[in-house]
């Protein structure tokens, strides 16, 4: 079995191993979606002969991490034949990705795990808190009387200069927001491709953007793809929009994270919530990202040892000084004591921000001296991460 890239004369092959191993098979807008991203992405093939049986695509992404915005490496479609597998296909193309990544400065990754425990072999960790919500008709917030300036277009009647201005302040959040991703026309046309029914609408304050919402009415639910504001008055003027549908929808339907406190302030927030954890990470190179990362406070130099059984580079003891350099130290010139051991899974989770160095050592099975933890808690970022994009 051999793994490389799909060269263009295999793309058709893609597309067929595709078909055959998701439940849904592409036509149309969401064909012309995929097959660019096999032509952009680092699209990897297991080859029996001529034969594609397998395959990893991983998409040229971004990510911004505490202001940081990071090269990332989306993982999507994989996949191998029934009559191929349990035999250390995928494990093969998973290993492959990684160094290809690292080749391309692809210094994170993110996948949505079909096995968390699968994944988290190879070294990615659940990262995110997802809250799924329902609210009823009869819960539906309510938010006083006032006239809003909103602006409202779809993807089949498109205002561009509304949508130009929702795609610039989309981006502006996203740099604002740890885990954000920034989105080009790229990115807009596949979210297009899969809910190509999507209204979007703006709220204006001072003739400026101050939210944006994307949704789709399917029958009588209002289902909210989108929802980004820039501070608690757009939030509310969105909801006061989303509302304003009450004569003709029943249901509200969203998706938020879990640690924002949604609908804390609604009259009555006791309306349906589902925690969903379908969302990982993995940094590729952690030499790369440490040093692009924003510290906070680094008084005395910090010392961590890196366990990466997939990613050999990352298996290093590194000094993070107090200017924020970090360099590789070698084992016999640290003093043992000051050194905190984390696998990489748990290193990547920590780093983005959804586990505290407490938790982080805590599910390693580590103990260290108070003084160390608390010198880690004064250096990492606290802001916890939202992802929302879907590959």
């Amino acid at each position: 079995m051999e793994i490389k890239l799909v060269e263009e004369k295999d793309y058709q092959q893609i597309h067929q191993l595709r078909d055959y191993c998701f439940p849904n098979k592409y036509t149309d807008a969401r064909r012309k979606d995929f097959h660019h991203w096999v032509e952009h992405s680092t699209t990897l093939g297991a080859y029996d002969g001529n034969k594609v049986v397998g395959q990893v695509l991983v998409l040229p992404l971004n990510m911004t991490i505490h202001g940081e915005n990071y090269e990332m490496g989306g993982i999507g479609f994989v996949a191998s034949y029934p009559e191929y597998r349990q035999q250390g296909i995928v494990k093969k193309l998973m290993m492959e990705s990684l160094r290809q990544m690292r080749q391309n400065g692809q210094t994170v990754s993110v996948l949505a795990p079909f096995s968390v425990s699968f994944y988290r072999y190879f070294g990615w960790e659940l990262f995110f808190d997802k809250l799924h919500y329902s609210i009823p008709q009869t819960l539906f917030p309510i938010l006083g009387k006032k006239i809003d300036v909103m602006k409202r277009m779809s993807f089949e009647w498109v205002d561009p200069d509304l949508f130009q201005a929702i795609k610039e302040f989309h981006n502006e959040q996203a740099l604002r927001t740890n885990g954000g991703m920034l989105r080009d026309d790229v990115w807009w046309n596949r979210l297009e491709s899969r809910a190509p029914d999507s209204h979007l609408a703006a709220y204006f304050k001072d003739d400026q953007i101050a939210g944006y919402i994307r949704y789709a009415i399917q029958g009588t639910t209002f289902v909210v793809h989108d929802f980004v504001v820039k501070d608690m008055e757009a939030e509310q003027a969105i909801w006061r929009y989303v509302t304003s549908h009450a004569a003709s929808v029943t249901t509200i339907q969203g998706v938020t994270a879990n640690h924002q406190h949604f609908g804390f302030y609604f009259q009555e927030p006791q309306f349906k919530r589902e925690i969903v954890q379908d969302i990982m990470v993995r940094i590729v190179d952690v030499l790369a990202f440490m040093k692009r990362y924003q510290w906070e406070s680094v008084e005395k130099p910090l010392y961590v040892r890196i366990e990466d059984r997939f990613c050999e580079w990352n298996e290093q003891l590194y000094q993070i000084n107090g200017n924020g350099d970090v360099q590789i130290m070698e084992e016999n010139t640290v003093a043992p004591a000051s050194i905190i051991t984390l696998p990489i899974h748990l290193f990547s989770a920590m780093m983005v921000g959804h586990l505290s160095i407490k938790e982080a050592v805590m599910f390693a099975g580590q103990q260290y001296d108070k003084e160390i933890i608390d010198r880690w808690q004064q250096a990492l970022p606290a802001n916890k991460p939202v992802f929302y994009e879907y590959f």
